[in-house]
């Protein structure tokens, strides 16, 4: 009888033990919010044509991530990166543009409309480009865009290697955002 007891002691720590863990995971506070689409190849005469976008919207940073079907070092295409912070308010506030080639630079800018305005935004975010995997990867401190609770983002790359047929790609499409993503 002592041994049924010692054995089911044990089981029932072990079941409480786990079940601990498992409330304790569950209950973790969320690191970010993410939203990600799948882009159609609606660009394919462009090596840069859209494949992908993902938003991630944590506690301290907004992380845009493009992946391309070609992203190559050499090439005359860029790419702006729309936000919207104010729902309130028609269009997106800020846009960060830059360029796909290696070299290019990256600016931060207020949108004025779907363009950018000629100041730029003086706080903390950057720009890579992984052309071993075809991604362009964008990170705002959520401070530059006035500590939103959502925000959403649209994607827009040019590509201008033939001056006379300029290649354009949207996602998730012409003017048009993505979900809102809540801060997380």
């Amino acid at each position: 009888m002592e041994n049924q007891m010692t054995t089911l002691a044990r089981i029932t720590a072990a079941a409480l033990g786990g079940a601990a863990l498992l409330l304790s995971t569950l209950a973790a506070p969320a690191q970010a919010e993410v939203y990600g689409i799948d882009d159609p190849a609606d660009a394919s005469a462009s090596l840069t044509d859209i494949h992908a976008l993902s938003v991630r919207h944590g506690a301290d940073n907004v992380v845009v991530k493009v992946r391309f079907a070609d992203l190559r070092r050499k090439g005359s295409a860029g790419m702006s990166v729309f936000l919207d912070s104010d729902r309130a308010s028609a269009g997106p506030e800020y846009v960060l543009g830059m360029g796909l080639s290696d070299g290019t630079d990256y600016l931060l800018t207020p949108a004025d409309g779907w363009r950018s305005a000629q100041q730029s935004v003086d706080c903390d975010y950057q720009a890579w480009l992984r052309y071993d995997r075809d991604v362009a990867k964008v990170r705002i401190s959520r401070g530059c865009l006035d500590e939103p609770e959502e925000v959403r983002v649209s994607v827009k790359m040019t590509d201008d290697s033939d001056a006379s047929h300029p290649i354009t790609d949207w996602a998730p499409g012409k003017r048009r955002f993505t979900l809102p993503v809540a801060r997380g």
